[in-house]
């Protein structure tokens, strides 16, 4: 079964053309990885760089790293050279505000429209508690379903975590930011091929209903983002 590695990097704002050569590299270094089915960078909109980091409380630059692999046996292999975490950690630790964020994730729902470009995204984080877990799972799932019927998208995804890297560290370590990040952690993705199919997708009456949900159920935020 296929494994998605997220991975959640914030950076000092004004280097930006240094921060991208290096995840530039480490794009180019993962996609040469055995096992790797597919990947996928992205950086914060730099109109709309507004989304706190788990130490930071103003505004910051962020890339998502999204790598999909065979099974959690390449993965593993995968430790040493290819990374995304590690290789942040080894080739851009200066630029980083805080260490990189990295969940293990199984896909739950997607789609794609392979004729669509995507041209913005948004991706939503929304951790939950372990007795709502299941409940929230079954109604996201069944509210995403709406836009397979009635496609406002050119490319989506919901995941869900296996275990949570920065969970078990910050239990390890006793940091004050342990319980924010305990739980399970949801991550769906969004994608349209224009900023006004992004406009229609956020104001229509469902979208809002289920964003709404998913505030109401767990710590939840949203990161907009543009494909590298």
């Amino acid at each position: 079964m296929e494994l998605l590695i997220v991975t959640v990097a914030y950076t000092t704002s004004g280097r930006d053309a240094d921060v991208l050569a290096r995840i530039r590299f480490i794009s180019d270094t993962v996609r040469n990885a055995p096992g790797l089915v597919s990947s996928r960078f992205y950086r914060s909109r730099r109109n709309d760089a507004t989304v706190h980091s788990p130490t930071q409380s103003t505004s910051h630059s962020y890339y998502i790293m999204l790598t999909t692999w065979d099974d959690e046996e390449n993965w593993q292999r995968a430790q040493e050279r290819y990374n995304p975490k590690q290789l942040l950690l080894g080739s851009a630790k200066e630029l980083l505000t805080a260490p990189p964020q990295q969940w293990q994730m199984r896909y739950l729902w997607g789609y794609s429209r392979p004729a669509a470009n995507p041209i913005v995204a948004t991706a939503h984080l929304c951790t939950a508690h372990p007795d709502q877990i299941e409940f929230l799972q079954q109604k996201y799932v069944e509210g995403l379903r709406h836009y397979a019927m009635r496609p406002m998208l050119a490319f989506a995804f919901l995941a869900r975590s296996t275990y949570e890297e920065d969970t078990k560290a910050a239990r390890r370590t006793g940091s004050i930011n342990a319980p924010s990040q305990s739980g399970t952690t949801f991550l769906s993705l969004f994608s349209w091929g224009s900023e006004e199919e992004r406009e229609d997708f956020y104001s229509d009456p469902y979208s809002r209903t289920l964003t709404r949900f998913m505030n109401n159920m767990g710590t939840a935020r949203q990161l907009p983002l543009e494909p590298i």
